[in-house]
């Protein structure tokens, strides 16, 4: 298989239909394993990871709901549940269980195939967005901040900062157990030369100490190194 190519688990015990629908999966490029019993379809899952599920509600020994819940167990996986059945109960019952899709039998291969794609286009979607967030995230023991949200945490509560206030500590964190020198802050923060004399920054880091419970005489989280600028401590977030 190739690097591209995706893969579908089809649970289905209607054999002829299977075998007409994966072959026609199969020949738009997609690699697919059918599986007729639920029970080896969830043994299936822990063999290797699919991208996508297709699955029958009706089947022997289990239903499709049941199916279902054990291999969101396994991992969490896109499911289009691909049934006879046309209750509206049953179709709110799978959306609500957390399927993608939930499509009825007979139906066109062409919309089929469109369904699919649209599914796993959107999953992509929201795994490079999830990604996204996660690589512009840093934890520093329990201080958490987001770049992506521009929001930080402090022991899981959310820090109330303003937009200076996080940027100030976005820089820090980014450069933690170094000296950020007051110069560099000032330059971002107001995006002109430091005159030497200006007290923005100061006054910063002033407000940020008390929001992060850091505002006694010897601050341990931001700590001032004199003629140079601030350090966030790498060991003070426990």
């Amino acid at each position: 298989m190739s690097e591209q190519q995706k893969s579908i688990l089809y649970v289905e015990d209607d054999l002829k239909l299977a075998e007409l629908i994966s072959s026609f999966l199969i020949s738009n490029g997609f690699a697919v394993t059918h599986i007729s019993s639920p029970h080896i379809a969830a043994f299936e899952m822990v063999k290797r990871r699919y991208d996508l599920v297709l699955l029958d509600i009706g089947l022997p020994e289990s239903d499709g709901f049941k199916v279902f819940e054990e291999l969101q167990r396994q991992y969490s996986v896109p499911v289009i549940f691909l049934t006879a059945r046309q209750s509206h109960v049953d179709h709110i019952h799978a959306l609500e269980l957390g399927a993608e899709d939930y499509l009825t039998k007979p139906i066109s291969p062409s919309i089929l195939l469109a369904r699919i794609n649209h599914c796993l286009r959107r999953n992509e979607l929201k795994y490079c967005a999830k990604n996204a967030a996660q690589s512009q995230t840093l934890t520093i023991g329990n201080l958490v901040i987001n770049r992506y949200q521009r929001q930080a945490s402090l022991n899981g509560d959310r820090l109330e900062l303003t937009t200076g206030e996080f940027d100030l500590l976005e820089k820090l964190a980014f450069n933690v157990g170094q000296v950020v020198s007051r110069e560099h802050l000032f330059e971002a923060a107001i995006g002109r030369k430091y005159d030497g004399q200006n007290r923005t920054i100061d006054g910063r880091v002033s407000r940020l100490r008390k929001k992060l419970g850091d505002a006694d005489e010897h601050p341990s989280r931001i700590i001032t190194v004199w003629g140079k600028g601030y350090i966030l401590s790498p060991d003070a977030w426990k």
